[in-house]
């Protein structure tokens, strides 16, 4: 290597200079003795500062091509080998009782029976080392009368069963501080996760919950944003397009967003006061691709991204645990035929770039489809009708999720972790 490059060749001694005339020979020989130690010195010094750029630049070399092996993989930075290898504890309804399990990268699960409850197959909330379902067979609340469907938790420190109140639905708030459950389709209670007395909502006239009323609907899943609600322009009897739009409780206001099919997820970042919402708009000709947008809730820019499938997305998906990926489920045939085929897809949210899975292939019953992050992101769960799968969402290669055999039976049947899942914070 070239010393100059490395800013050290002004270090290395110029030629030397002859001996003064009429010095002796002795003064000759000592003044040409001290420049040739001063000769070695000065290229000591060069050698290693040489040896020592060199290391610098090696090292520098390696740290860019390490980052850019981990570049795109959100939450590499940071994770060891152990976070990797840990298993993730998840909770899921297999339609009669509730399990819980732990998730392993080598699609191992093992699996642990609970108790036996009465819960629609909605996606279970958990929060407050709490996890919440919905009652469909009704039970008595004091000084309110029977109602036919509740919300019910699990106390995971006690395993206590309780009743929260009447509720059609429930999810969690953006913040996570507070439990929404629609008692009809115009009626909203919050309660919050850390304990206090339920607060009655009503939605201005004209504007309806999605799937408040236990029906069909725009879905679940994007309903709390940062700053509203999603609500819509008729109530769930069908699939048929809708205004869409949100609801800000403080002001009664209802800000519209614009027709909709579906409503696939939304994403708050921690503490902001915005949400990214992800929605099929109603617009969808066949053989015409169909679009997805996201619309940023505080300032309604919307961004549109295009099927890689000629039939469009079907509804279902999921947002990373950072917000910069959307799962969705690209569509073979348009919404509404039979029989609907999708397949997983991961849309970057920075490039708009759509990767599909090539594989498993997901039979569609009601066009909608299901997919659960892991926490850092590396990881999903997907459902194909007949059981599920772990994909790494670098490579999109699927594996199937074996379960623990439960008390010598096997858990194939009806045991199977599906859309109900959701993933237990670590107890306190």
């Amino acid at each position: 290597m070239d010393p100059a490059r490395l800013g050290v060749g002004a270090l290395i001694a110029p030629p030397s200079r002859p001996v003064p005339p009429g010095a002796g020979v002795e003064q000759a020989l000592f003044i040409a003795a001290r420049r040739r130690r001063r000769r070695r010195w000065l290229t000591g010094i060069a050698a290693v500062l040489v040896a020592s750029a060199v290391v610098a630049v090696s090292t520098a070399i390696w740290l860019h091509r390490a980052s850019g092996q981990d570049a795109g993989r959100p939450g590499a930075a940071g994770r060891g080998v152990a976070a990797r290898s840990s298993p993730v504890a998840a909770v899921w309804f297999d339609g009669s009782r509730l399990r819980t399990g732990d998730i392993y990268l080598s699609g191992r699960v093992t699996q642990r029976p609970g108790p036996e409850v009465n819960a629609d197959l909605l996606p279970l909330v958990q929060a407050g080392g709490r996890v919440y379902w919905v009652n469909p067979m009704g039970a008595f609340v004091p000084s309110q009368a029977y109602y036919p469907r509740v919300v019910q938790y699990l106390d995971r420190a006690t395993g206590k069963i309780g009743i929260v109140g009447p509720g059609n639905t429930v999810v969690l708030s953006a913040n996570g501080r507070y439990l929404l459950m629609a008692q009809t389709a115009t009626t909203l209670a919050e309660m919050p996760v850390a304990g206090g007395p339920l607060r009655q909502l009503s939605l201005p006239r004209g504007w309806y919950l999605p799937g408040g009323d236990g029906g069909a609907g725009l879905g679940y899943e994007g309903l709390a944003t940062a700053n509203g609600v999603i609500v819509q322009s008729g109530e769930s009897t069908s699939w048929r397009p809708r205004v869409l739009g949100l609801w800000k409780p403080g002001s009664g206001q209802v800000e519209v967003l614009g027709r909709g099919q579906a409503v696939i997820g939304a994403y708050t970042p921690h503490g902001a006061d915005h949400s990214l919402l992800a929605w099929l708009p109603a617009t969808c000709r066949f053989p015409d691709n169909c679009l997805l947008k996201i619309t940023n809730t505080a300032t309604l820019a919307t961004r549109t991204i295009r099927s890689p499938l000629p039939g469009g997305f079907a509804a279902g998906g999921a947002f990373s645990p950072d917000g910069t990926r959307l799962a969705v489920f690209p569509q073979t045939a348009p919404r509404g035929t039979a029989p609907g085929y999708a397949r997983l897809a991961l849309v970057d949210l920075r490039t708009r770039a759509v990767r599909v899975a090539p594989g498993p292939g997901i039979t569609l019953g009601q066009d909608i489809g299901w997919a659960l992050w892991l926490p850092e992101g590396t990881h999903l769960i997907v459902s194909n009708g007949t059981g599920s799968y772990l994909v790494d969402s670098a490579t999109l290669s699927a594996r199937p999720l074996f379960l623990a055999r439960v008390h010598g039976h096997n858990a194939g049947n009806g045991q199977d972790i599906n859309f109900t899942a959701a993933i237990l914070a670590p107890r306190l």
